[in-house]
């Protein structure tokens, strides 16, 4: 039988690699001079000492150094080169991860407002009550039931965040996490421990309320009677219209007894103390049901919120970044879906598409040598929804292997063909020098072809928004996100795509004030 298989490359029929590292010849010599009887006992020490040479004698540089930068192109990119490609690492990421965090926080912001005007009105109903109105034979306590999303990464800032909120707007904020309240006692604990450091009245130190450390100096009794937090209320004369609010950052983790046992008890002290609960959830509202016993359900006034809005808050994240271009970094189409539908299909998680987001900065950075061409493009605010860019000269002098690598590029040879086509032998000769010269590459084809780039992102961030003003005149169920809309862009799917005619048949079916409305709205862009 022939054997008709054939390898698709060098590495595809390579199952096993051996990596060695030869030692110094001073040192092979030793070891081969050493008696045989000793061999034994001090192979080890030598393998160990002979790799350590070797891979002192392999490295011609630390790679810890510069922050990991390393000169590429097989070690010939020149210093000042690799220290470009640093800065400018530096001065991309640091803003835009100001950008992605206020971004997130902007977004979260209305589900973060609507629980503090939940927790301040809170207790102000019943003393505004109607005359005749019958009174409850048992106080509710206010209740927020706060839908964090199903990524549990994310919820940590999400509560800090609301946490902030809260203490800034004259609350006393709690802040438990299940890992630290495995039972009753020890939630009680954490909760007069954190009271007691907001209230001011001598909390004891160390645990910082997360575990579960002592309630409080001056006071005599157990460290989880609750009736330690009615007698601190009272004297601490806190702010009118304080509450203390309990945030449960992980229902789901919570033993069902403890919380049951923690709200029959909060019920006997919710007149004297205004106590307001908010449970964090990341499945359903079925599993306060499934957890609690109706008796205590009963006793909370449960209102509903949604605090995670992580589709809202990708599709500004890619507005941002990537439509209105507030890095130089583009993504093509089968990278940005990978990351799209990491996001959607698996995790939703706002930290997990930044960090990834930051990989593939760092890896456009670190491991691209014409990324320091990413100096000669910077973005011009205008205030509006348009973006516009400069090009300048570049810092340094491109050395011949960045040359080389422009000129291998698909975009740049399309460049070249087009000027062909469009200037005939004028264009022929001005391809003819772009390939042999590199001066006249670096210093007048490569800002002609980077303005070329401008020209086009500041139209199709143009075209975004155009799509957009179409979109809001039609159904919402006809909508597209906008993460959906940047996809077909990079992909060219617009001709081809059912979505771009089902807007083409819509503005055919406009009356004319509606017709009117959209281009009156259409030249404002």
């Amino acid at each position: 039988m022939v054997d008709t298989y054939k390898p698709m490359d060098v590495f595809d029929s390579m199952t096993e690699c051996t990596f060695i590292l030869k030692p110094s010849t001073q040192q092979s010599q030793k070891q081969m001079q050493q008696p045989q009887k000793n061999s034994r006992a001090k192979g080890t020490t030598g393998r160990r000492s002979s790799l350590a040479v070797g891979r002192k004698d392999n490295t011609d540089h630390d790679i810890t150094a510069n922050g990991g930068f390393v000169p590429l192109l097989k070690g010939k990119e020149p210093i000042e080169s690799m220290e470009l490609r640093r800065r400018l690492f530096a001065d991309m990421w640091t803003p835009l991860e100001h950008l992605l965090s206020e971004t997130e926080k902007r977004v979260n912001n209305e589900g973060v407002t609507e629980v503090c005007d939940f927790v301040a009105a809170s207790y102000t109903r019943v003393e505004t009550a109607e005359k005749g109105q019958l009174a409850s034979p048992f106080a509710e306590i206010a209740t927020a039931v706060v839908f964090s999303g199903v990524n549990t990464g994310d919820h940590s800032n999400l509560f800090q965040s609301l946490q902030d909120q809260l203490s800034e707007n004259g609350h006393y904020v709690v802040l438990l996490e299940s890992q630290y309240c495995t039972s009753l006692p020890n939630m009680l604990k954490s909760l007069l421990d954190q009271v007691a450091t907001s209230l001011g009245v001598g909390a004891s130190g160390g645990s910082k309320g997360r575990a579960g450390g002592g309630t409080g100096a001056g006071f005599k009794g157990i460290p989880y009677d609750m009736s330690l937090l009615r007698i601190w209320w009272n004297e601490a004369s806190p702010r009118k219209g304080s509450r203390i609010v309990v945030i449960l950052q992980d229902f789901e983790g919570f033993g069902p007894l403890v919380v049951d046992d923690f709200i029959r008890i909060a019920s006997n002290y919710c007149q004297d103390v205004p106590i307001v609960v908010a449970f964090g959830l990341a499945t359903s509202y079925e599993c306060v049901h499934q957890s609690l016993t109706k008796a205590s359900i009963s006793m909370l006034n449960v209102e509903r919120f949604n605090l995670q809005r992580s589709k809202q808050c990708i599709d500004t994240v890619i507005h941002s970044v990537f439509v209105e271009a507030a890095s130089v970094l583009s993504f093509g189409a089968e990278a940005y879906k990978s990351l799209l539908d990491q996001f959607l299909l698996y995790s939703f998680s706002i930290t997990g598409f930044v960090k990834k987001l930051k990989f593939a900065i760092m890896d456009f950075f670190y491991a691209q040598p014409l990324s320091v061409l990413s100096a000669m493009v910077s973005r011009l605010d205008q205030g509006n929804s348009c973006t516009a860019f400069s090009i300048r000269e570049c810092p340094i002098r491109l050395c011949q292997g960045q040359i080389e690598l422009i000129r291998m590029q698909r975009s740049v040879q399309r460049f070249f063909d087009r000027k062909v086509e469009t200037d005939g032998d004028d264009g022929r000769k001005y391809t003819v020098k772009a390939l042999v010269d590199d001066d006249f590459l670096q210093d007048s084809v490569l800002p002609e072809m980077l303005r070329h780039l401008a020209s086009y992102r500041q139209s199709y961030s143009l075209g975004i928004s155009m799509v957009q003003a179409i979109q809001d005149t039609m159904p919402e169920s006809q909508r597209k996100p906008l993460r959906t809309l940047h996809y077909y862009g990079i992909s060219q799917l617009f001709d081809e795509g059912s979505h771009w005619k089902t807007l083409s048949a819509a503005i055919r079916r406009m009356k004319i004030p509606e017709m009117e409305q959209l281009l009156t709205r259409l030249d404002s862009i």
